[in-house]
């Protein structure tokens, strides 16, 4: 069954109308195994345990390069990718996110009606692919508002040298060693997105969504730091708008800063807690994010492939993943709420 991002509560409710309260979410490498446990309670007060924090999952992504070499292990995501995958889901925060909202409180909230110049957001493209402009609060129809009314930021700038850098394409075409070290399940992942590719796609596509839905505007720049900034710094000269760079590289940052432009590190904590209260929609989303980066994740009874066999353009724009059931009772009771939710299977 096809599901996109936000249809995920059917494969929750699905496991929390069978009884299945608890959710152990693993890797089907035994060796990196479980990675988190979900206690599903009510939909705002769940709770998520981490099994693995990241330095566990760092040795035990080495220990996979010992056992089955490069290719199982490239396809893993490090564990800075691992936490950016919570960030983005919405369960745990970035390292610095008080400063943040100092910075924005400072820089942002522009009143318009008074004459200040409107201000926009710019991101790096490691930044790109976790939806961070949600996670920061400055996107200007999800922030937060202020005692006027007003939005923390009127749209973004976006670089086209950012999209270049998210623009590549690496595939599996052969799928053999992966299946070995990891199971079955990945021989349904030939040519699709190999490793740091796939957050590659979630960046490119997150790029796209913001350039339909938001106000935008495009500077044309070459790729790397240096051509990125400088495209920036003449955005903000000839516009007069202001300009709020966020990224997660500290030479990108510096040189932003020399350049005069408001740029502010993202920072992506080294661990993460080892529990954390939170709603339905924070898990789905995080699940959702799991099966990209790792490919394929499984739950009690369900098994959620975040790319396999026919995947196409389409779905990656719609953020549809592919849920397998392996217990009939879950996929009746999936099958049931999907035709109530009006899910085109």
């Amino acid at each position: 069954m096809i599901l996109t991002r936000h249809q995920l509560t059917l494969v929750l409710n699905a496991l929390y109308e069978t009884g299945t309260r608890t959710i152990p979410v693993s890797h089907p490498c035994e060796e990196v195994g479980e990675l988190l446990r979900i206690e599903l309670g009510g939909p705002w007060d769940s709770t998520v345990r981490f099994t693995q924090g990241a330095i566990t999952y760092q040795e035990t992504r080495e220990e996979i390069l010992r056992k089955y070499g490069e290719q199982p292990h490239s396809d893993l995501p490090d564990e800075n990718h691992y936490v950016a995958a919570t960030i983005a889901g919405g369960l745990t925060d970035v390292g610095n996110q008080d400063e943040i909202e100092e910075f924005v409180e400072r820089h942002g909230y522009p009143d318009l009606e008074a004459g200040h110049h409107p201000v926009f957001v710019g991101i790096d493209t490691n930044l790109f692919p976790w939806r961070i402009q949600d996670a920061l609060g400055v996107d200007p129809n999800k922030g937060n508002r202020d005692e006027g009314g007003r939005a923390p930021t009127n749209g973004y700038v976006l670089s086209t040298g950012v999209k270049e850098e998210l623009d590549w394409h690496f595939k599996h075409y052969d799928t053999y060693s992966l299946a070995e070290a990891f199971g079955e399940e990945f021989d349904r992942i030939s040519n699709q997105p190999a490793g740091d590719n796939r957050q590659g796609f979630l960046g490119l596509y997150e790029y796209r969504r913001l350039m339909a839905d938001r106000r935008v505007d495009v500077v044309e720049t070459g790729t790397g730091d240096d051509a990125i900034i400088e495209g920036y710094a003449e955005y903000v000269d000839e516009e007069r708008n202001e300009l709020l760079v966020f990224s997660n590289d500290y030479g990108f940052v510096d040189n932003a800063r020399d350049a005069g432009l408001l740029a502010k590190h993202v920072e992506i904590p080294v661990d993460i807690p080892r529990s954390v209260s939170t709603s339905w929609w924070s898990i789905e989303n995080t699940l959702y994010y799991l099966a990209i980066i790792f490919g394929v994740v499984r739950l009690p009874k369900v098994t959620l492939y975040g790319v396999w066999n026919g995947k196409t353009g389409k779905h990656w724009q719609n953020e549809q993943i592919d849920v397998v059931s392996r217990s009939p009772t879950v996929d009746s009771e999936l099958k049931r709420d999907a035709m109530i939710a009006g899910v085109d299977r």
